[in-house]
Order: structure tokens, then C-alpha cells, then sequence
């Protein structure tokens, strides 16, 4: 069997708001071919791909039989292989940062504090208002639920718009990636790379404050006639940081 299933198992660390709900199953690959085995035994329930828990709320306490959550956390490796990251979907955004700059790879320092799990990330194209997973991406392995197979394709710049991606849609399950780092991509000068990545965690813990579970921004970007607005620059221009209003 290429899965473990634990029963009984609490969803508290499974969600970044610190929902403390229960699992009558959680099941955690260790492969790809895990997955599948997931899936065709459990094909009379509900499957919920859990992730990094970043952008979950649960609504009951006790999710029964008729439900089986996925949790990625076991499949989190991430190896340098042919001037390429290989990564696992498992593995946060921020560990994947810490690799590239443990290695000398500059251009992942953006990903230190994007909550969340590659897996998700590739998903949505998960990253901030310059940057984004994508144009990181070379090749991805996915689990098509729809024809049980699972699949290596090559990745182009285009299968990526803002916030979605060519498998937002697609019934599938993005289990490993190869992403973009070339020998010209390396860099010596390691300090100059940490010096940013925290310059980059700081900015987003003063933005952010830690002292609450939180799910990060719940505000989409909106657009009109092709042009983007930054939420936090409209609401400046309108008066409206630090405004509250109490719901009784």
C-alpha cells in the first residue's frame, strides 16, 4: 500500500485557521501511485485534497465515512537534479524558497511567506502582485481523475493566467513538478539572496501580523477593461485602512 490512513485524526494543524474539526479519515500518500490507490478504494466518498490548509474553512466538527481527506505532507520532498528543482506537491512554498537559497538559486525568494503548498500554488498560481509560481514551472506530473492516469506534460508560460492555470478546471491532482534552475540561475553570493528573502519576510510580517490564525488576503484583485487594481492601493485612496465595523 502506497498510503497511510489514520483515523480519528484532528484537522486543527490541517488549516491555517486553527479550525479544530475531526476526521473520521485522513489519508496521506507517500507516491504518486499512492494516489490512485486513494481514490479507488475510497470511491464511494467524498475526497477533500486538504493541501497546506491555507485556504480551507470546515464547517462541521466531525466529518464521517462518507468523507476521506488528503493530505500531501509526507510527499514533500525536494531534490536538484539536471539544472532542475524537482519538487513534490507536498512541499510549502516557503521550504521550497529556503532550498533554492540553501543552493544558490535566486529567483524563488518571493515564494518565502506565500502560505500554502506547491501542489495548490500550481493550481491557482499562487505568488504576489509581481510574481507567481508559473514562470517558475518546466514540467508537471498530475493524477487525472477522470481517465486514472497519471500524467508528465511539459509547461509553457501560457498555461498560466492570473490566479488559474490550464488544471484549474481540470478533475486532476498535481502530484510533483520540475521547476527552472539552470546553472546560469545559480549565484554565489548567498548573503546577497538571504539579505532579500528576509527583507521579503519582513515586509509581509509587518503587513500581516502572526499573532492570530489567519488565511492570508481573502481579497481578489479586481480588473476592468484588461487593467488590474491593487486592492491595498484602492483602499488607501479611499480612506478605508483600519476601518471596522462591528456585526452584532
Amino acid at each position: 500500500m502506497n498510503y497511510i490512513l489514520i483515523q480519528e485524526c484532528t484537522l486543527k494543524k490541517h488549516n491555517t485557521l486553527r479550525i479544530d474539526a475531526i476526521a473520521k479519515n485522513m489519508a496521506y500518500p507517500l507516491t504518486h501511485k499512492g494516489i490512485k490507490e486513494i481514490y479507488h478504494e475510497y470511491k464511494q466518498s467524498k475526497i477533500v485534497i486538504i493541501g497546506n490548509g491555507s485556504n480551507i474553512l470546515f464547517s462541521k466538527n466531525y466529518y464521517d465515512d462518507s468523507y476521506v481527506f488528503v493530505s500531501f505532507k509526507l510527499m514533500d520532498s525536494i531534490d536538484y537534479s539536471n539544472g532542475q528543482i524537482v519538487c513534490e506537491a507536498g512541499a510549502s512554498l516557503s521550504k521550497l524558497s529556503w532550498y533554492a537559497l540553501e543552493n544558490g538559486i535566486k529567483g524563488y525568494e518571493f515564494l518565502e511567506d506565500v502560505p500554502g503548498s506547491l501542489g495548490g500554488a500550481i493550481i491557482m498560481n499562487a505568488g504576489t502582485y509581481e510574481d507567481n509560481i508559473g514562470q517558475l514551472v518546466d514540467e508537471i506530473t498530475y493524477y487525472d481523475i477522470d481517465q486514472d492516469q497519471i500524467i508528465t506534460e511539459p509547461v509553457v508560460l501560457n498555461d498560466f493566467g492570473r490566479r488559474t492555470s490550464k488544471w484549474t478546471d481540470r478533475n486532476c491532482i498535481i502530484l510533483s513538478t520540475k521547476l527552472k534552475a539552470s546553472r546560469e540561475q545559480q549565484v554565489e553570493d548567498y548573503e546577497e539572496l538571504l539579505d532579500k528573502l528576509m527583507l521579503i519576510k519582513k515586509k509581509r510580517y509587518l503587513k500581516q501580523p502572526r499573532n492570530y490564525p489567519n488565511a492570508g488576503s481573502v481579497f481578489k484583485r479586481p480588473s476592468l477593461n484588461g487593467e488590474d487594481f491593487y486592492i491595498w492601493k484602492l483602499f488607501d485612496e479611499l480612506g478605508l485602512r483600519g476601518y471596522r465595523k462591528m456585526v452584532q
